[in-house]
């Protein structure tokens, strides 16, 4: 069965898409993985595809709307793996073809409004509503055959824990935190923690068992508990002097995470982006551009490598 993985977190722009494109790259290097894109903002769709090729995907309706779209509007097909855009960076740059096990579901900006209509959407009882619209991602994947095509499956959540994230964690058997260690981002770790195992996930199973849902409607897909796999510091601000390297907001945020959760926090500190922004603007990986622009040194691509390995390893 495939192992699948959401990386979330309430709050914008602490790395999210960076850190699941990365991932995805560094699992494909010996694993067919599927990455799927469920933000609305689309940002990994248009790193991994490119402009034209992401438009196509989604004039021809071929992306993750789709899978929500069709609970809410009847004339609208539920997919199957037709949504599923094979080697994508082999197909926006096909003189490299560095990782051909590595396919992605889109997204598109209409996700968002999906999601509102969705809300608003009810078939059959309320209970009953609730629960289909909280596991159609898991009854896709069914669909797709997903568990027999891929080892790993990764989801690019919004900054947010609406229905759309919760699909993702409801077919996840774990998630994966970045957050910058500021005053705000910490802040909000222990509450975002709460949130998925202590109502989300308990939600779902409440809904589960008070709908009832017989267990052969169960989506195969369904988890009944998502872990967290880990915690990942990221875009933490240097400074030379300082003996962590770091400033000291950042130190301080960063020993109060590892006190707090421990080895839930990962070893490697992802100091700062210089460089990664022009590498995903390219369509790669970090360590795929070395060489191809000053920008990006040695030490951005170990933090990057050390980083994904260390969740790699706790995705078991």
């Amino acid at each position: 069965m495939a192992i699948k993985a959401s990386v979330i977190n309430f709050k914008g722009g602490v790395g999210k898409t960076t850190l699941a494109f990365h991932l995805s790259a560094h699992l494909a290097r010996t694993h067919r993985v599927l990455m799927i894109d469920v933000d609305h903002q689309s940002s990994l769709s248009a790193v991994v595809l490119s402009a034209r090729l992401w438009q196509q995907c989604q004039q021809s309706g071929l992306t993750s709307n789709r899978i929500f779209e069709a609970y809410c509007n009847r004339r609208v097909l539920a997919p199957g793996a037709e949504i599923i855009f094979k080697n994508p960076l082999h197909a926006r740059q096909p003189k490299y073809n560095f990782y051909p096990n590595l396919d992605i579901v889109p997204a598109q900006f209409e996700l968002d409004d999906t999601e509102i209509e969705m809300a608003n959407t009810s078939i059959g009882g309320s209970t009953v509503a609730e629960w289909d619209k909280r596991t159609l991602l898991a009854e896709w994947l069914d669909r797709a055959n997903a568990d027999t095509n891929y080892d790993y499956i990764i989801f690019d959540c919004p900054p947010a824990t609406k229905l759309v994230s919760q699909n993702a964690l409801a077919a996840s058997k774990y998630f994966v935190v970045p957050v910058i260690p500021d005053d705000l981002s910490t802040r909000g770790v222990a509450h975002f923690l709460t949130l998925v195992s202590g109502k989300i996930d308990a939600r779902l199973e409440h809904l589960r068992t008070a709908a009832p849902i017989a267990p052969s409607s169960v989506p195969k897909n369904y988890v009944t508990g998502t872990k967290l796999a880990a915690i990942v510091p990221f875009m933490a601000k240097s400074a030379g002097r300082a003996k962590s390297g770091m400033t000291n907001i950042h130190t301080r945020n960063l020993t109060g995470l590892k006190i707090r959760y421990k080895n839930d926090v990962i070893g490697t500190t992802i100091k700062h982006m210089t460089g990664i922004p022009e590498s995903t603007a390219m369509g790669w990986p970090v360590w795929n551009v070395q060489g191809q622009t000053a920008n990006i040194s040695p030490a951005v691509i170990k933090m990057m490598s050390d980083a994904c390995s260390a969740v790699a390893q706790r995705l078991v």
